[in-house]
């Protein structure tokens, strides 16, 4: 009996098992932290090269608007999609906004537009740092304004926030984080996400940047 062998085939299944162990390997808890460990290390470092100058813009000076968030689930989706069109001010400024998606796969309901779109953590580096076409984009954006509408910690995400060319940075206030941004908010830790927007329409509305923001 004559036994055709499909290379291809065994190509395939191979690289299926090599996928399958290196996933493995890198969800192992200590290799987990080293990861981690690392990916503060090249945070830092991103930091401390930085050049970047700031202006204090408030919401009537910005012309354009970038934000990030954490699309866990529908019902947040559409309080930032709400909040997008009520920053689009009738399309007198531009919006955009960038959604980090925590399982593999990006849901039906969050559907990339012009103005949103989404990443996973297959966007990951070895030390989880957000790459790839659609986070390059929106990193090189030189927003008037960036809002960071995340209130889990999750240290990954500082990366973009570090490496925005955003002029003015707003975020929720840790401790921790003070070196990422120009305006942070302070709220309970039990505080939920439609609360946070309305205190940073609020404060963006109180700061007069006009005069420094345009000549």
């Amino acid at each position: 009996m004559l036994t055709i062998l499909d290379k291809r085939s065994n190509t395939t299944n191979r690289a299926a098992v090599i996928c399958s162990v290196k996933k493995w390997f890198l969800e192992i808890p200590f290799v987990d932290k080293l990861r981690k460990m690392a990916g503060s290390y090249f945070l830092n470092k991103e930091m401390r090269i930085r050049n970047r100058e700031v202006q204090g813009i408030g919401l009537d000076a910005a012309r354009s608007i970038g934000i990030i968030f954490n699309a866990k689930d529908e019902r947040t989706f559409k309080q930032i999609r709400e909040f997008s069109d009520k920053l689009r001010a009738g399309g007198l400024r531009t919006v955009k906004a960038l959604g980090f998606v925590p399982k593999a796969e990006v849901a039906t309901f969050l559907q990339s537009s012009q103005d949103f779109d989404f990443f996973t953590r297959e966007d990951f580096n070895w030390y989880y740092k957000p790459q790839g076409r659609k986070v390059a984009g929106f990193i090189s954006e030189p927003f008037d304004i960036l809002i960071d509408l995340r209130l889990s910690k999750f240290t990954s995400l500082l990366f973009i926030v570090a490496l925005s060319r955003a002029q003015f940075k707003v975020g929720r206030y840790r401790t921790d984080f003070k070196e990422f941004y120009d305006l942070m908010i302070d709220v309970e830790d039990n505080s939920d996400l439609s609360y946070f927007i309305e205190q940073i329409h609020k404060y963006l509305d109180m700061l007069d940047g006009s005069d420094q923001a345009r000549p």
